[in-house]
């Protein structure tokens, strides 16, 4: 009986070395690679991905204007004191308003400017100005804004006396130009924070029957 069990012993070992020496002689199943081409999206780690696994509420919430930045203007006013009376009436209902000052050009001209436009160097709007100045016209470099390095004749109120000017210096062989500055007005305006809040019943409490006035709901950021 004992070398019955023995022999089952060693066939079970022979089988087993016979199974273990198919599956390393088998060859290794390739992992399938997926080629993401056009406009397949890129792989990225998480740890790269950052903002971009936001959730999309969020998301939506990022780009989306903040209520913040939006209030009602009521204008314009010609005169400060006109938009501080309607500052008072905000008040008056609980509301916040802030007085808010623009420049706005009429498109009238104002100022004639006559100039030399911008040399390449200072040096060659020196060598310009030194020539002006020894013609005996009254001149200066301009050294802020678009016309930096250019030199300046002069304002003038009557258009023809600018022209007059711009051909004399045209006779030097220096070439000159003359620039049209607008008149501009100051305009007053009242912004008024809480715009949810402003009801179309308290726009017209706060108005108070002045029809030269409008409302419009624009983009302002708290200071």
């Amino acid at each position: 009986m004992r070398w019955i069990f023995f022999s089952l012993v060693f066939g079970n070992l022979l089988l087993l070395v016979v199974f273990w020496q198919k599956q390393a002689a088998a060859p290794s199943v390739p992992v399938p690679v997926v080629d993401l081409q056009g406009n397949a999206r890129s792989l990225l780690l998480v740890s790269e991905a950052g903002d971009m696994l936001q959730p999309l509420e969020r998301k939506i919430q990022q780009k989306a204007p903040s209520r913040d930045d939006l209030c009602y203007a009521a204008g314009p006013y010609a005169e400060e004191l006109d938009a501080k009376h309607l500052q008072a009436r905000v008040a008056a209902v609980g509301l916040s308003g802030r007085i808010k000052t623009l420049e706005v050009e009429t498109g009238e001209p104002a100022e004639y400017w006559v100039h030399v436009p911008p040399r390449a160097s200072r040096e060659e709007a020196i060598r310009i100005l030194k020539e002006l100045q020894k013609r005996k016209l009254d001149s200066y470099i301009i050294t802020q804004g678009d016309l930096t390095d250019g030199v300046s004749l002069g304002l003038f109120r009557n258009k023809d006396s600018a022209d007059q000017l711009q051909k004399r210096v045209e006779g030097y062989d220096i070439p000159v130009e003359v620039l049209v500055v607008n008149q501009s007005r100051r305009e007053f305006w009242v912004e008024v924070v809480e715009a949810s809040q402003l009801s179309e019943r308290m726009r017209e409490r706060i108005q108070a029957g002045d029809e030269e006035i409008s409302w419009e709901l624009t983009s302002c950021k708290q200071d």
